[in-house]
């Protein structure tokens, strides 16, 4: 895991707001990627992806979205 802190880019938004843009179509797999955020860690490890949105821990409190 890593700090928050240490990214200067990148959008952070809640993991509802995150699921919400994908199921309205806002965000889909060729956009970007994203990583779940937990506090103030971000797992770096994960890829998160629009399709596999309901994949994302519920202990994920937001998700640090990369545009393409």
């Amino acid at each position: 895991m890593t700090f928050l802190s240490s990214f200067d880019h990148g959008d952070l938004m809640t993991v509802d707001a995150f699921r919400e843009t994908c199921d309205c179509g806002g965000f889909i797999d060729y956009d970007g990627f994203g990583y779940a955020v937990f506090g103030d860690r971000v797992d770096t490890e994960t890829f998160i992806c629009p399709s596999k949105r309901e994949e994302i821990s519920d202990l994920a409190t937001h998700v640090l979205w990369f545009n393409r």
